[in-house]
C-alpha cells in the first residue's frame, strides 16, 4: 500500500488547490521523458557545458535564410585529439546535462579517450524554432523527421570542421526509444557521417493502430508476477465496460469526484477514459518495471473479488484529484487539452503528437481482434487518436493523412523488415523483453539483443552489480560492436 501512495504522488504531484484537475497530464508526460540513467557525479558533471548552434530553420529551401539556435551538452574531460566522438541524440524531450555524466555512453567516452555531445531534437526543451509561438500550427510545419536528422548531419560537420583536433575522429550514435529510431535512420540518410551506431528500445515500423503495445503491457504484468494479478486487471476493465454498457458507471464517476459534463454515452468521452486508465498501466511497464511486483501485491491485497478490488485501486489511483480538486475531468476535452496549441502546459506533448499524427503513428489502441489484448477490453479504437489529430491540428489532419504519413516512412526506411547485413550493419540493437516499444523493434539476427526481465531503455546506464549477468554481458557487446568501429 505504501507503494502504490508513493506512485499516485509521482503520477499526480500537483498543488493543493481546488481546480479542475487532469487525470491524464502526468502519466502522458512521464511517458515520453528523458532515460534515467543514475546517480550523476558531481564532479564529471562540472566537466558538462551547455552550448548552442545555429541551425536552418528549413535545411531543404535554399531560399529560406531563417535559424533558430539548438541547444546542445558537450563533456570534453576525457577528449584526446582524433578520439571519438560519442553523440547522444536527444527525442522528445528536454535535454539535460546529467546524461553526459553517467550511464554506457559516457563509460565508453571514458574508456576511449572520447568527445561526448548530446544534443537536443528541435522543438523540445530550449531548442526552439519560432520562439514562443512554436507550437502555432503554421509553424510545427517544420517539425519533420527529415529536418530534425539534417539538424543532425548539420552538428556533425559542424564540430568536424570547426574543430580540428576532431577532424579525423570516428562519430558514434547513440539513442534510446525514438531517439533510438533517429540514429537508425541517421546511418541510412548520412552513411558518410556515421561509423556506428547503438539503437536502444527503437521502433523502426511505422504504424497507426500500435493494438501490439498494450498487449505487451498485459504480457508484461503476468510475466513479472503471474496470471492471477493480469486476470484481476482484465476482469477489472470488463467489469468497468460492463458499468459502461449498463450506464451504471455514474456512481464510480461520482466516488473519483469526477466532473459533472462527463459523457458516459459519448465514443470519445468513454475512449478517453480507458485510454487514460491503460496509460497508467503502460507507464509502470514501460517506466518502473521494477515496481510491476508491487503494484501487483497492493491490487491483490484490496479485496477477494477481482471486480471490486480493481474499483478500490481506482479510488487510491485517483485519490490526489479526489482530495484536492473541484472535480476531475475524465472527458475526452481533458485529454484533448494536452495537444492544444492555447494551452500553457502542453508544450512537448503537442509537438510530439504532431509528429505521431504525420509520420508515425504509434497510438496504443486495444481494438485487437487478439485474445492477448482482452485486459484493456478493447475499448480504445484508432478512431479516438484519429480524431484528437484533427482536433488538435484542424481538418486537413485527416486519418488518411496520417496513412500517408505512415506509409511514407516505412517506404524510406523499410520499416524492421530488412537485411542486416545489407542494410543498417553498423548498428546494433537492444531491447527490453518487457518493453512494449519491442513489438516494432528489430529483434532478431546477431546485431540485435533482447534482454530478459527489462523494459525501455534500462540498459543505457553503466554496467552494474545489481544487473543480470545477461544485462552486463549485453553491454560488453555493444561496447565492443562499437570499439571495433572506431
Amino acid at each position: 500500500m505504501k507503494w502504490l501512495n508513493f506512485s499516485v504522488q509521482l503520477i499526480f504531484c500537483l498543488p493543493s488547490f481546488l481546480a479542475t484537475f487532469n487525470p491524464y497530464r502526468r502519466n502522458v508526460e512521464l511517458l515520453n521523458h528523458e532515460p534515467v540513467l543514475g546517480i550523476c557525479s558531481k564532479n564529471e558533471l562540472a566537466s558538462v557545458e551547455e552550448l548552442w548552434l545555429d541551425q536552418k530553420v528549413d535545411h531543404f529551401d535554399k531560399n529560406n535564410n531563417r535559424t533558430w539556435k539548438m541547444r546542445y551538452y558537450r563533456n570534453a574531460k576525457h577528449f584526446k585529439p582524433q578520439g571519438p566522438i560519442y553523440i547522444f541524440v536527444g527525442g522528445e524531450w528536454t535535454i539535460s546535462p546529467g546524461l553526459l555524466s553517467t550511464g554506457l555512453t559516457h563509460d565508453m567516452a571514458v574508456e576511449n579517450s572520447g568527445m561526448l555531445f548530446y544534443t537536443e531534437h528541435r522543438y523540445y526543451g530550449l531548442s526552439l524554432p519560432f520562439g514562443h509561438e512554436r507550437y502555432q500550427l503554421n509553424n510545427l510545419k517544420q517539425l519533420s523527421l527529415h529536418q530534425s536528422l539534417a539538424d543532425l548531419a548539420h552538428f556533425i560537420r559542424h564540430q568536424k570542421s570547426n574543430g580540428p583536433e576532431m577532424e579525423d575522429s570516428k562519430v558514434i550514435l547513440v539513442g534510446g526509444s525514438y531517439s533510438g529510431s533517429l540514429v537508425t535512420w541517421m546511418t541510412q540518410l548520412y552513411p558518410d557521417l556515421i561509423a556506428a551506431s547503438w539503437a536502444s528500445s527503437a521502433p523502426l515500423l511505422a504504424k497507426a493502430d500500435f493494438f501490439e503495445y498494450m498487449e505487451v503491457v498485459g504480457k508484461s504484468i503476468q510475466l513479472s508476477y503471474g496470471k492471477n494479478c493480469s486476470l484481476r486487471i482484465e476482469k477489472g476493465f470488463k467489469f468497468l465496460a460492463k458499468l459502461f454498457d449498463g450506464d451504471e458507471i455514474q456512481e464510480l464517476l461520482y466516488n473519483l469526484n469526477g466532473c459533472e459534463g462527463y459523457s458516459p454515452k459519448n465514443p470519445l468521452d468513454r475512449a478517453a477514459f480507458f485510454n487514460g486508465l491503460g496509460n497508467y498501466f503502460a507507464l509502470v511497464v514501460q517506466s518502473y518495471s521494477a515496481y510491476i511486483p508491487r503494484l501487483c501485491e497492493t491490487l491483490m491485497s484490496l479485496d477477494s473479488s477481482d471486480e471490486l478490488a480493481f474499483i478500490e485501486f481506482l479510488k487510491l489511483l485517483y485519490s490526489e484529484g479526489r482530495r484536492s480538486s473541484d472535480c476531475q475531468d475524465f472527458g475526452y476535452s481533458s485529454m484533448l487539452e494536452l495537444f492544444t496549441e492555447d494551452s500553457v502546459q502542453s508544450s512537448e506533448t503537442r509537438a510530439w503528437f504532431y509528429q505521431t499524427c504525420n509520420e508515425f503513428g504509434w497510438y496504443t489502441t486495444t481494438k485487437s481482434k487478439s485474445s492477448a489484448s482482452q485486459a484493456f477490453a478493447n475499448q480504445v479504437p484508432l478512431g479516438y487518436f484519429e480524431q484528437l489529430c484533427q482536433d488538435a491540428f484542424g481538418a486537413e489532419q485527416t486519418a488518411q493523412q496520417l496513412a500517408q504519413g505512415v506509409e511514407q516512412t516505412n517506404s524510406k526506411f523499410d520499416g524492421f523488415g530488412f537485411n542486416q547485413s545489407e542494410r543498417y550493419a553498423q548498428v546494433i540493437f537492444t531491447h527490453g523483453e518487457l518493453d512494449p516499444w519491442s513489438a516494432l523493434g528489430q529483434q532478431k539476427g546477431d546485431q540485435a539483443i533482447v534482454l530478459t526481465g527489462y523494459s525501455h531503455v534500462e540498459d543505457l546506464a553503466s554496467i552494474r552489480v545489481t544487473d543480470s549477468v545477461q544485462m552486463n554481458l549485453a553491454k560488453l557487446r555493444v561496447m565492443s560492436f562499437l570499439r571495433r568501429h572506431i
